[in-house]
C-alpha cells in the first residue's frame, strides 16, 4: 500500500516541480525582453558593417576633434579634449583682450571648463564669449574674476563660486542671459559695474556684508529679478543698480544706506516693498528718494523697517504685438541654502474690431496656462523646505479649473552638488511634472514624474558623469571616425532622459550608446539636437560599466530617435508610440549581463525539461512491465 501511495505521487511531484521550472523561466524571459537592449551585441558585428561602409568617402562624419594645448599663465597648462578645456597647475592666469585667449578658435566647441585648486586669478576676457557652457565650479583658491572672463556665455546657467573670492571685475558675467543661479561668496569685497547686466533669467540675489564696493549698473536689465537683498556696505545705492529691473518686487536696503543714486530703480514697475531699518533716512525721505531718482513704478512703495520675508509675490500682463495678452504671478520663496521662484502665465487671445485695430479690444478668449518652476539648491541641505514647496506647488497648481491635469515644469539647479533628494522625486512620482536637473558639473537629466516608480526610489540620485574622446583604434572597432567614453560616477535606477552635450559640430548627426560587460551591446541610436545635446533615455545607469557614444553608426539612421525639441523639424508633432527607457549597466555575480544570464538560464531550463521528461518516461515505462494498466478514469 505504501509503494502504491508513493507510485501516486511521484509523477505528480514531478509535473509539479516541470510547472514551477515553466513559470520562474517564462517570468524572467519576459523580464529580459523589457530591460535586454536591443540590436547586436558584438564588437565584430560593428566592425563588419564598417568593412562594408565607404567611411573615408562619407562628408558627413565629422574629423575626431583635434588635441590643443599650452600655456596661460607663468605657472599654468591648459589641454583641450573631447569637448572639454582643463587648465592645471597654479598662480595667475594671464589677462587677455576680447578674442585673444589661446582657446578663442575653440570657444563654440567648448562645453565643459575644468579649473584647478591653486588657480589664484581668472585672467580678463578669458573665457568670454564661450557660447556652449552650461555651468562652472571656480575652485576656492580664486580670489578674482577679471574683466569680462564670462561675459556672453550665453548658455551658461549656473555659477558655483569658491569661498575666497574677493573681487568680480566689470562686465565679469555680462549678458550672460540663461544664468539663473549665483551664490554670491561672503568674503567678496567688490562687484565691478555691469558684472551682472543683462543676465535676464536670475530671480533672486543677496550680495553679502562683505561687499564695500558696487560700480554702475550691476543688475540692469535682469528682467526676471524678484527679490534683491543687499547686506553690502555701502552709503548709496550706485547709478542704474536695478535698471530696467521690471519684475522687481521688493528689495532690501542696507542699514547704512544715506541715499539712492539716479535711475537705480528706474523701469522697476512692480517694486512695491522696501525694507529698511536704517536711522540715515526717515522712510517718506527714503521713498523721496526712490521716487524723485527714478520713474515708472506702477505701486505705491512701502517702506518698512521689518525683515525680508521668507516669501515674495508680484504679478504682470505683457501686451504683444500678435494679438496676445500674457498675464503671470510670480511667488518667490527663500531659504538659508534654497530658492523656489514660481511662475504662473496665462495667454489670452485677443480679437480687435476690423476696422480700428489700434484702440479697441472687442474679446478676449482664455488660452493655455503654464506653470514654470526654478528651484536651487546650494549644497547638501535646504532639501526640506525645497521638497515642501514642491509638494504645494503640485497641489495648487496641478489641475485646470475642468479637472484635468497641467503640465508643471521644473528646471532643478544643484548649485555645489550632483546629488538628488529621493524624498524630491516621491514628490514628484506619478504627477504630471516635468524636471530638468542640472548639476554643478553640468550634467542634465529629465525625469517625468509620470514615469517614476515609487517601488524602485532610493534615498538619493548622483547624476555626475563625464565624457572623454577615445583613440583611433577604439573608434576603428565601431567603425567610426569619432567615439566617446561615458562614465557615470554612481548607480542611479530611475526613467529618465539623459542629455550627453557631445558639441554643436554634431548637431543633426546620430549618436549610438553601447555599454560593455564582457561583450559590447548596442543600446539606442538619437539624433543629435542643434545644440550638441545626444538625449539617451535611459531607466538605469551602473559605476561599473563601460559605455561607449560612436557617432554616425552606419545603419543608425533609420532607428535614431529625434529629441523632442527638434520633432517639429522633422514633420512629427508628438511620439506616436512611448519611448522604451533603456535598463542598463545591470550585472550579475559573475559579471555577466542580463542579455547572457538568460542565455545561460534558457539553456539550464532546456537541460532540465529534458532531464525531468527522461526520469517520468523511464518511470511510466518501468510501471507498465510490472503490469500496471491505466484506465481512462484513472487519476494518475
Amino acid at each position: 500500500m505504501m509503494l502504491e501511495t508513493k507510485n501516486r505521487y511521484v509523477p505528480r511531484l514531478l509535473a509539479v516541480l516541470l510547472a514551477f521550472i515553466f513559470v520562474f523561466f517564462g517570468t524572467v524571459s519576459v523580464f529580459a525582453d523589457e530591460t535586454v537592449a536591443k540590436g547586436p551585441s558584438a564588437a565584430e558585428e560593428i566592425s563588419a558593417e564598417a568593412e562594408e561602409a565607404n567611411l573615408d568617402s562619407d562628408e558627413n562624419v565629422p574629423e575626431t576633434l583635434a588635441v590643443t594645448n599650452g600655456s596661460c599663465g607663468a605657472n599654468l597648462t591648459w589641454i583641450f579634449s573631447a569637448g572639454t578645456l582643463t587648465i592645471t597647475g597654479s598662480g595667475d592666469m594671464y589677462d587677455y583682450t576680447k578674442n585673444s585667449a589661446p582657446w578663442d578658435d575653440l570657444s563654440e566647441d567648448i562645453i565643459q571648463i575644468s579649473l584647478p585648486e591653486g588657480l589664484s586669478e581668472v585672467g580678463n576676457f578669458s573665457f568670454y564669449n564661450c557660447k556652449n557652457i552650461s555651468t562652472i565650479t571656480i575652485p576656492s583658491s580664486v580670489t578674482r574674476v577679471g574683466e569680462s572672463a564670462f561675459a556672453r556665455c550665453k548658455e551658461l546657467q549656473m555659477v558655483n563660486f569658491g569661498n575666497s573670492i574677493r573681487t568680480i571685475e566689470n562686465a565679469a558675467f555680462m549678458d550672460c542671459r540663461k544664468l539663473k543661479s549665483i551664490n554670491l561668496p561672503n568674503n567678496l569685497t567688490s562687484i565691478g559695474m555691469k558684472s551682472f547686466y543683462r543676465c535676464e533669467s536670475i530671480t533672486s540675489v543677496t550680495i553679502p556684508s562683505s561687499v564695500t564696493q558696487m560700480g554702475v549698473s550691476v543688475f540692469a536689465y535682469c528682467k526676471s529679478l524678484v527679490s534683491a537683498n543687499i547686506k553690502a556696505s555701502i552709503k548709496a545705492l550706485p547709478e542704474y543698480t536695478f535698471y530696467g529691473c521690471e519684475m522687481l518686487s521688493s528689495v532690501s536696503l542696507p542699514d547704512s544706506t544715506e541715499d539712492i543714486n539716479t535711475f537705480s530703480f528706474y523701469g522697476c514697475d512692480n517694486l512695491n516693498t522696501v525694507y529698511y531699518s536704517g536711522t540715515n533716512k526717515t522712510p517718506d525721505e527714503m521713498q523721496d528718494s526712490i521716487e524723485n531718482n527714478s520713474s515708472g513704478f506702477k505701486n505705491d512703495i512701502t517702506i518698512t523697517d521689518s525683515a525680508i520675508s521668507g516669501k515674495t509675490e508680484t504679478s504682470f500682463e505683457q501686451e504683444k504685438g500678435n494679438g496676445t495678452i500674457t498675464e503671470g504671478e510670480i511667488s518667490l520663496v527663500e531659504g538659508k541654502e534654497s530658492s523656489v521662484s514660481t511662475m504662473v502665465t496665462t495667454d489670452y487671445t485677443v480679437t480687435f474690431p476690423e476696422k480700428d485695430k489700434d484702440e479697441t479690444i472687442s474679446e478676449v478668449t482664455t488660452g493655455a496656462t503654464f506653470v514654470d518652476v526654478t528651484v536651487i539648491v546650494n549644497g547638501e541641505q535646504g532639501w526640506s523646505e525645497v521638497i515642501g514647496e514642491t509638494e504645494s506647488i503640485i497641489k495648487n497648481y496641478g489641475n485646470n479649473a475642468d479637472g484635468s491635469e497641467k503640465n508643471i515644469g521644473i528646471s532643478l539647479y544643484l548649485n555645489g552638488n550632483v546629488t538628488i533628494d529621493g524624498g524630491f522625486i516621491e514628490a514628484i512620482a506619478g504627477k504630471n511634472v516635468t524636471v530638468t536637473v542640472m548639476t554643478s558639473d553640468g550634467s542634465i537629466w529629465k525625469i517625468n514624474g509620470k514615469n517614476v516608480d515609487t517601488a524602485e526610489l532610493s534615498g538619493e540620485y548622483n547624476l555626475a558623469y563625464v565624457i572623454e574622446a577615445v583613440p583611433p583604434e577604439v573608434c576603428a572597432d565601431f567603425g567610426v571616425s569619432t567615439a566617446f567614453m561615458l562614465k557615470f560616477l554612481e548607480p542611479a535606477q530611475v526613467d529618465a532622459e539623459v542629455l550627453i552635450h557631445i558639441g554643436t559640430l554634431f548637431g543633426r548627426q546620430n549618436a549610438t550608446l553601447f555599454q560593455k560587460n564582457k561583450e559590447l551591446d548596442r543600446l539606442q541610436s538619437v539624433v543629435v539636437d542643434n545644440e550638441g545635446y545626444a538625449h539617451f533615455y535611459l531607466g538605469s545607469v551602473s559605476e561599473k560599466t563601460e559605455y561607449y557614444i560612436a557617432m554616425n553608426l552606419p545603419d543608425a539612421a533609420g532607428e535614431a530617435l529625434i529629441p523632442e525639441n527638434m520633432l517639429a523639424e522633422y514633420g512629427n508633432p508628438e511620439y506616436i508610440e512611448p519611448i522604451k527607457y533603456e535598463i542598463t549597466g545591470r550585472t550579475s555575480s559573475w559579471g555577466m549581463n542580463l542579455g547572457q544570464v538568460m542565455g545561460i538560464l534558457g539553456g539550464v531550463m532546456a537541460g532540465v525539461i529534458i532531464l525531468v521528461g527522461g526520469i517520468m518516461f523511464i518511470w511510466n515505462r518501468q510501471r507498465l512491465k510490472n503490469g500496471y494498466v491505466p484506465k481512462f478514469d484513472d487519476e494518475e
